[in-house]
């Protein structure tokens, strides 16, 4: 893979990184932090292998879910994606 769409996508994870560790979340926290934000009603059980996953995962509760603004900075890196795909 190379060239503008190897470029582009690559622009995209790392803006779509930027936004789930903000706040000094870990990559693992902002999606777990994704995932409550879809619902108000549910909270995210992951799964886990080891002392330090399930930590790192009980800290995500102390950032909360996405704020409103930053599940719409995820939806638009993602609608940019859908758009370069067709």
């Amino acid at each position: 893979m190379s060239g503008e769409p190897y470029t582009t996508a690559f622009r995209q994870i790392e803006a779509l990184k930027e936004v789930l560790t903000s706040g000094g979340r870990s990559l693992v926290q902002g999606c777990l932090a994704w995932n409550w934000a879809q619902s108000d009603r549910t909270i995210p059980i992951p799964g886990f292998r080891s002392e330090k996953q399930v930590r790192e995962n009980a800290e995500a509760m102390q950032f909360g879910p996405l704020t409103t603004e930053q599940v719409a900075d995820v939806n638009r890196i993602f609608d940019e994606t859908q758009k370069e795909e067709t």
